[in-house]
């Protein structure tokens, strides 16, 4: 059946009426001994194989376009291509520089990566990240982390039954970050984690995401461009106040465009959570900005609510689930 969808569903795109544009998202780009696997989500990551496999097909079908191109063209009424497809990287990893630049640059592939403000040089990561890396600490040695009272309802069931089973799987750990996120605001869950990690300190490693002089390099090969991914990776989808809505959307892009030295046109809602208030002051900024929502955009749709299909290496490592990803099919 997977070959058949991935056979039939290209033929049926270009009976799309106008110009279509599929705009796919990425987060990282590791080689499959990478110890970052450890603690990394599942639906974070492809390999550089499965990338180069994802552009391969992608140059056979659609016309690679730079997203903020291709809504500056729609917005003017320009001709735009039949089938168009822009790459996106959300977070900012070091690994998009190693890894997924060499395959842009071999394709010759436009992409833009969305990009965390005060992570740059910040020495920080994602409370995911520390999350799972706390996570496997409890696991190799038992007591050796002292979790919030509120939080060991959410960890201790998978820890529980991974000593049971002699391993903690990443499906496991994927669970309990997914849990986190619903059980607890964003401020909350920060909290939660910093006061878990031993002397209250970051344990994740600050060059696992792109310094300022790394994402100089990359805007430098013009094949490279950047949006905000907030100041702080803050979910929007709650109640907000305005101040902290000026942080993370406004603020943040005139310090992303000090760094960067390129305008900052595109903005990522974090985790996909948006907001009335939120969406109201994205619109007022960017010419865009991309969801989590599945789908292909166009013309008719709102440019501060695009679509977009994730792609991640347990879901897009062959032709056929590649191709029947893109289609929104799986």
């Amino acid at each position: 059946m997977l070959r058949a969808a991935a056979t039939v569903a290209p033929l049926t795109w270009r009976l799309r009426p106008g110009a279509a544009l599929v705009v796919l998202s990425y987060h990282r780009v590791l080689a499959a001994d990478s110890p970052a696997l450890w603690t990394e989500q599942p639906t974070m990551y492809v390999s550089p194989k499965t990338l180069d496999l994802h552009l391969s097909e992608l140059k056979r079908r659609f016309e690679l376009v730079h997203l903020d191109e291709w809504l500056r063209r729609a917005a003017e009424g320009k001709p735009l291509p039949p089938l168009a497809c822009a790459i996106t990287f959300d977070d900012g990893w070091r690994d998009n520089l190693e890894f997924a630049l060499p395959v842009l640059r071999e394709h010759g592939a436009p992409a833009t990566i969305f990009l965390v403000s005060s992570y740059i040089d910040g020495g920080q990561n994602f409370w995911p990240n520390r999350l799972m890396r706390l996570m496997r600490m409890s696991f190799a040695e038992p007591g050796s982390v002292v979790y919030p009272r509120v939080l060991l309802p959410v960890v201790e069931p998978a820890l529980t039954a991974a000593r049971s089973r002699g391993e903690l799987e990443a499906d496991a750990v994927d669970r309990v970050v997914k849990s986190a996120k619903a059980a607890f605001e964003e401020s909350v869950i920060r909290e939660l984690v910093a006061a878990a990690e031993p002397n209250g300190a970051c344990t994740a490693e600050s060059s696992e995401l792109l310094s300022a002089e790394e994402v100089a390099r990359l805007g430098a090969t013009g094949l490279v461009r950047f949006g905000c991914h907030t100041a702080t990776h803050y979910r929007l989808g709650g109640q907000t106040s305005r101040e902290d809505l000026e942080r993370e959307i406004v603020h943040s892009r005139a310090r992303l465009q000090e760094i960067c030295g390129q305008s900052v046109d595109l903005f990522c809602y974090p985790n996909g959570e948006t907001s009335p208030d939120a969406i109201d002051m994205v619109r007022r900024h960017y010419i865009g900005a991309v969801t989590t929502r599945k789908g292909w955009h166009s013309v008719s749709r709102d440019p501060h609510l695009i679509r977009r299909i994730g792609v991640h290496e347990d879901m897009s490592n062959s032709r056929d689930s590649f191709l029947s990803r893109v289609s929104a099919l799986l």
